[in-house]
């Protein structure tokens, strides 16, 4: 037999703490403005990560048919 649990559901907010995607929206924007990609103002690995990838994103070229 399987042993099922019922999904607990946190009654904190802790859900909603999440950095990535307003870091990765600041790294959009960067690309936006055209700073180079060493002006990224973060170090931490993760964070770093998470910059490089909204960049990255808007760096990209769009095919508008």
């Amino acid at each position: 037999m399987k042993n099922q649990q019922p999904q607990i559901t946190k009654l904190d907010r802790r859900h909603f703490n999440n950095p990535h995607p307003a870091v990765e929206a600041a790294g959009v924007e960067a690309a936006e403005k055209g700073l180079p990609v060493y002006a990224c103002p973060y170090k931490h690995p993760a964070m770093l990560a998470s910059w490089l990838k909204g960049y990255k994103r808007a760096q990209q070229l769009t095919l508008n048919f």
